[in-house]
């Protein structure tokens, strides 16, 4: 498994405009599963099949903190509005974190399977997890009750929440896409064509999903389907936005990452691949890297 240690261990920073990386970020004893970009668009949070998280200065291209707790692989990695981190494993845990910070500040437990997907509420006050446990949890950031969404029959991949708050997205292995109103309710139930591994929700609460089938599936912000752009011959296993909505980005397992414009519902450019699996993809907040 050298391959792994070469390749899928290392953060590329890539602009649209060029093919070289404009960065190259690497540390982690194995594949990076997990990324997420800071408000400010200086600092990365990286997590790994080494079961560690790292935070990175992306200026000085260097890590500025390991983060060691987790007993398995990090799935999931988020910022905070705060400023704090959260961290999601295979270990069926969530942990947050204050930058500095040698510990979590705090532990969520209560899946009983991985962690693969975690999404922080608009107004910062709701982490939202999904599982392979086949559940989808709510946990309050400062004060209120957990809640578990029930449903989906397989394996739960991704969560995203609307851009206003008042619903959530959740897509599993099980080909359904679920619009969860909040605080509560029956979820939409959108069944498609194949089995479905990430989500994102753009600023006007168009929905996209990545499956199995190497698709990248759009739909309204009531479930109604609206487009499709098949964006590679494997599996998609990770969707990113750009910030002004322009842009999705569809990561492979055949180690390719297409950018898709959004409104032409076409892929524009193919960025590396084919190669090992490119399991996350995240936008700066400049829109191009």
């Amino acid at each position: 498994m050298n391959w792994c240690l070469h390749f899928c261990a290392v953060i590329a920073a890539l602009s649209l405009g060029f093919e070289a990386a404009l960065a190259q970020l690497s540390g982690h004893g194995g594949p990076v599963r997990a990324l997420a970009i800071s408000a400010d668009g200086k600092s990365v949070l990286s997590g790994s099949f080494d079961t560690s998280a790292i935070r990175w200065s992306l200026a000085l291209e260097s890590a500025e903190q390991v983060l060691r707790f987790h007993s398995d692989a990090v799935n999931a990695a988020v910022f905070l509005p705060d400023g704090r981190m959260a961290t999601a494993g295979a270990d069926a845990r969530i942990a947050i974190w204050t930058a500095g910070h040698q510990q979590p500040d705090g532990i969520f437990e209560g899946h009983r399977g991985p962690i693969v997907g975690l999404a922080v509420s608009p107004d910062g006050s709701t982490l939202a997890s999904a599982s392979w446990d086949t559940s989808v949890r709510l946990w309050p950031l400062h004060s209120g009750a957990e809640r578990k969404l029930e449903g989906h029959s397989q394996n739960v991949n991704g969560v995203a929440f609307a851009p206003d708050g008042k619903s959530l997205v959740s897509v599993g292995y099980d080909l359904t896409l679920r619009i969860w109103p909040l605080p509560d309710g029956p979820p939409e139930v959108i069944t498609l064509p194949s089995p479905l591994n990430a989500v994102a929700v753009a600023a006007d609460g168009e929905i996209a999903a990545g499956g199995a089938d190497g698709w990248v599936r759009l739909l309204t912000v009531g479930g109604k389907r609206a487009g499709e752009v098949q964006a590679g011959a494997t599996p998609i296993v990770g969707l990113a936005l750009s910030p002004d909505g322009a842009f999705i980005a569809a990561a492979g397992i055949g180690g390719a990452v297409s950018i898709i414009d959004r409104k032409a519902r076409s892929v524009v450019r193919t960025l590396a691949g084919p190669g090992p699996p490119v399991w996350s993809v995240a936008f700066l907040p400049d829109n191009v890297t």
